[in-house]
Order: C-alpha cells, then structure tokens, then sequence
C-alpha cells in the first residue's frame, strides 16, 4: 500500500490552491482556510516548498505566495518526492529474491505512472467539477 504522510497530503493540497490561483498573490491564511491546512502546518510547508523552488514568496502586507513553476510543468510526483521523506528500497531489507525484486520494480514503476499528472491536470479537473455543480443547481 502507498502511504503518503499528511505532509505531503497537504503540500500537494497547497499548489493545488496556488495552481488555481497561479496570477495573484495569495496570502497564506487564506491558501489555509481554502485547503482546509493548519496555518502553522502550511508555514513550515511553504518554507520548504519554497527551498524547491515551487512558490514565491512576497513580504509586506500587500504580499503573499504564488506559483514559482508552471503547473503544466510539475508533477504530482516531483511535489510528493519533495516533501515526502525517502521511501525504503527493498534492497534496504536485504532480500535476495529474483520474483520480489522484480515485483517491487514494477509496482515502483506503477507508482510512477499513476503520480506522473501534471499539476494543471488536477486544476482542470477541480473546474470542471465546479462546472458540473454549477449546472446542476
């Protein structure tokens, strides 16, 4: 089973809100409130999101966090693998078995696979299901 911590859950939650925001400045209290993140959580993320080169940061009151990156060209997987801690390779636990090598190497390539979405993917994904909810109201 993949497990990704909420430290992950919430950054990629955070340049989701960016990503649809990607023109304007957003401060950080309200990134918070609309991605449902602990504001002194979201802190700590930003800073380390920022050390990435994933978001701006600008000071003063007027100021805020924008994207540093177009969301065409990020990945779900390239935020998770930054945020995330280093997941253990079966070569870690010492196992000398040809069939679950193998299988660790083809899910790990899976995993990949189904993280590989660009980040506009998920903003398209969020308008059209405003969209559809819009319409049905």
């Amino acid at each position: 089973m993949v497990c990704i911590s909420s430290k992950g859950h919430y950054s990629l939650s955070a340049m989701l809100y960016l990503a649809q925001n990607q023109y304007q400045l957003v401060q950080i209290k309200e990134i918070a409130e609309g991605s449902n993140i602990p504001q002194n959580y979201l802190e700590q993320l930003l800073v380390q999101l920022k050390k990435v080169g994933f978001v701006e940061s600008i000071r003063g009151a007027k100021g805020g966090y924008k994207m540093a990156i177009n969301p065409k060209k990020v990945t779900v997987l390239e935020i998770l693998a930054a945020m995330e801690s280093e997941a253990q390779s079966p070569e870690k636990y010492g196992l000398d078995s040809v069939v679950l090598n193998g299988f660790w190497e083809e899910m790990s390539r899976k995993i990949e696979a189904v993280f590989s979405v660009p980040l506009q993917e998920l903003v398209d994904r969020v308008e059209s299901y405003n969209e559809a909810v819009m319409y049905h109201i």
